[in-house]
């Protein structure tokens, strides 16, 4: 096991250090923690610590951490089965609750996991002709390569002329970072207000930090990491991304205030839904299914259409020609998805002449019978129902 020990101080909103390990190394990394506040030991008697964490995809951890000795504010945690499971960038924290009445949080902790080669690896026969076939493919690119070195070199030789006429004029270049990376605005008191905070910095581009509970944040009430754009003092955006993966935006537009935070989806929003390129389709959907026939109590007319089924949202349509059927018995059966919640009774024209009608039922089960006919009568059939 690999230790990894670690100083973080609560008054600090941003902790820069990376820890790394790897996809599925579970037990395999303990990191140990001190913690301050304001460069004081915090004292841990009474609290619980908790581990918890959130990648891209949402998935969320929270495991128990140790308190190893809580006069010195130490504790302990063991990256876990489930901590690992995911290779990727994980946001993660802990926090100290006491008795349901009281909660705070470290600093965002970034953990990243390399990724396990045994998830996805190609096997040993197959290497060699992907290989091939990626050096193939390196054989086309290379002028492409060849092209791009020549923009990266002029483009380089431009930056340097650019450096020597920012030095020579001595223009002021505003950065959007601090000097280490971090911020240009950061907000963790939650008397301040964050758009507040935002607009005194004026024209210009920024970096913002944003912890839980500043007053006017984002809906979610999670912390937050975004960029502002103001092209006046009181005209401009902001683009906030939250800790599971929220995206927001708001808009100060002069006199008449910020416009308020815009929630924006995405396709993870999008639950029971597939993106194709016609558009949006149910998860449910299906194309057409034909249906098996029970040939002895009915068949499929030669030449019409083949009996099948399909469904479009909450709409089943079940399209046919039979003849042959036995009256009362089971022609055919339906998918479990196609099924109604309740049995389907519809009229159905029976060939002539003469003309006359038949009863068709789609059962819970799925099960399709057909009544007031005999076997010498054909139907073509068109039946819609919700399901």
């Amino acid at each position: 096991m690999r230790d990894e020990v670690i100083s973080i101080d609560l008054a600090d909103p941003v902790f820069t250090k990376t820890i790394r390990s790897r996809q599925n190394d579970k037990n395999g990394l303990r990191i140990v923690v001190y913690l301050k506040g304001n460069g004081q030991k915090v004292n841990l008697t009474g609290y619980s610590v908790k581990y918890e964490a959130t990648n891209h995809l949402g998935q969320l951890i929270r495991d128990d951490a140790k308190i190893i000795d809580a006069d010195n504010g130490a504790f302990e945690y063991t990256l876990s089965e489930e901590a690992v499971s995911m290779a990727g960038d994980w946001t993660a924290y802990f926090v100290l609750e006491k008795n349901d009445l009281e909660r705070m949080t470290t600093p965002d902790i970034r953990i990243s996991l390399k990724r396990d080669v045994r998830e996805g690896n190609i096997k040993i026969e197959n290497y060699i002709s992907e290989f091939d076939k990626a050096l193939e493919n390196v054989e086309g690119y290379r002028k492409e390569i060849d092209d791009t070195n020549k923009k990266i070199t002029d483009t380089n030789n431009k930056f340097v002329e650019l450096t020597t006429l920012i030095n020579a004029k001595d223009v002021q270049v505003p950065k959007i970072t601090t000097e280490s990376g971090g911020q240009t605005i950061s907000v963790s008191d939650a008397t301040k207000n964050i758009l507040d905070e935002i607009a005194a910095k004026g024209a210009g581009m920024n970096t913002i930090y944003c912890a839980t509970g500043v007053q006017n944040t984002i809906p979610s009430g999670k912390p937050w990491r975004g960029i502002s754009y103001f092209n006046q003092n009181n005209i401009g955006f902001v683009i906030a991304k939250d800790s599971v993966g929220g995206f927001y935006t708001n808009y100060l537009n002069g006199n008449n205030g910020w416009t308020g935070w815009t929630n924006h989806v995405t396709k993870e929003d999008f639950v029971g839904w597939d993106f194709t390129v016609q558009g949006f389709k149910r998860t449910t959907d299906t194309d057409w299914i034909q249906m098996s026939i029970n040939t002895a109590n009915a068949s499929n007319v030669e030449g019409r259409q083949v009996t099948r089924a399909k469904r479009s949202g909450d709409q089943v349509s079940v399209i046919g020609s039979l003849k042959n059927i036995k009256e009362g018995q089971v022609v055919f059966n339906v998918p479990t998805a196609l099924r109604p919640a309740q049995q389907i009774t519809d009229v159905v024209i029976i060939a002539g002449p003469p003309y006359s009608i038949c009863e068709f039922n789609v059962e819970t089960g799925g099960n399709v019978k057909i009544y007031n006919i005999t076997t010498d009568k054909t139907i073509h059939f068109s039946i819609n129902y919700l399901v």
